[in-house]
């Protein structure tokens, strides 16, 4: 068995769930953080017996450790937390490099412990909806090392010591399938994130091209409004080359509740696509930019995508 170690938090669980059943389990936890450090408080990763990882928690250099510690949280049936300290940058223990110091929680995760509730958070992710989860790691009582004396909790109100927001994927959709879609849909896939192509024309929106795309919808545009609320989608970004199309999908969207929709093309085809849409532009309720993406040079379709994904991967992280 394989397991990548970048997957994103939805994808961890969906791997983990698969393994669960054959393997024993430990939770690698950020539990605090002060200065700088790779990932911040509440950034998790699951590691099994084997010390095969799912998710990550450094740029690499804990990783090892962190796979040993886990194992021995495992073997040993107990909690066990570690310092690492990277403010000392002549130490070659990690060679973090960050200047920070990073405390970990390595829990076992058991019938004990209810698996730390890890599978109702994902049965949540799949409904994509967000997850308030919270943790209590630590206790004073004399079972502070058992897995039993840890408590999770999820979308509950109460004060836990540690408590995250874990989102559901970004979900894209592409409204147009021609060959410049190839790169967007793997970007964007690399990410962890859903994708949807929307393209009704025979020769457009290829299965071959787009094998990395999660659906690809041929219907006319008016299931795309229906169709953006359902699968609760995130971005849009406006790419078919074709006028007509561009208008009739900014129609059927512009009362969604898709965050961004984005319009590729010079500003003067942004322009005539919001004058042709049937909303009048002060209605269109999903923030418009055009042209797509940043504006970082290049005019091939991988330099293109790249700058899409990047804006839209910036403004879900509130950079725009």
């Amino acid at each position: 068995m394989q397991l990548a170690n970048t997957l994103d938090t939805h994808d961890v669980l969906s791997a983990w769930q698969n393994y669960s059943h054959n393997s024993r389990w430990a939770m690698a936890i950020i539990v605090d953080c002060q200065g700088h450090s790779y990932r911040k408080r509440g950034a998790f990763s699951l590691v099994n017996q084997d010390g095969e990882q799912l998710g990550i928690l450094s740029g690499g250099c804990l990783e090892a450790d962190i796979r040993l510690m886990a194992r021995k949280c495992i073997s040993l049936n107990k909690v066990l937390t570690k310092e690492y300290d990277g403010r000392d940058e002549t130490d070659s223990s990690y060679q973090m490099g960050c200047g920070g110091i990073v405390w970990v929680k390595f829990i076992p995760l058991n019938d004990a412990n209810n698996h730390l509730n890890l599978t109702e958070v994902l049965k949540v992710l799949e409904q994509r909806e967000s997850v308030r989860y919270g943790l209590d790691h630590s206790s004073d009582n004399n079972q502070k090392n058992l897995p039993a004396a840890i408590r999770s909790y999820v979308n509950s109100s109460r004060d836990a010591q540690l408590t995250i927001k874990i989102t559901p994927k970004i979900h894209l959709l592409i409204c147009g399938g021609g060959k410049d879609v190839t790169p967007v849909c793997q970007f964007a896939k690399q990410l962890g994130w859903k994708v949807s192509v929307w393209d009704p024309r025979a020769a457009y929106a290829n299965k071959n091209d787009l094998m990395d795309a999660d659906t690809i919808l041929k219907e006319p545009f008016s299931v795309l409004s229906n169709y953006a609320t359902e699968m609760k989608v995130n971005f849009a970004v406006l790419m078919s080359h074709n006028v007509e199309l561009d208008t009739q999908a900014l129609s059927s969207l512009a009362s969604s509740e898709i965050n961004h929709i984005a319009l590729l093309g010079p500003k003067k085809r942004f322009e005539d696509v919001v004058a042709g849409c049937d909303v009048d532009r002060s209605n269109i309720k999903p923030n418009l930019s055009g042209p797509a993406g940043l504006d970082i040079g290049g005019d091939l379709p991988t330099s293109i995508a790249l700058s899409i994904v990047a804006k839209f991967h910036g403004i879900a992280f509130n950079k725009f």
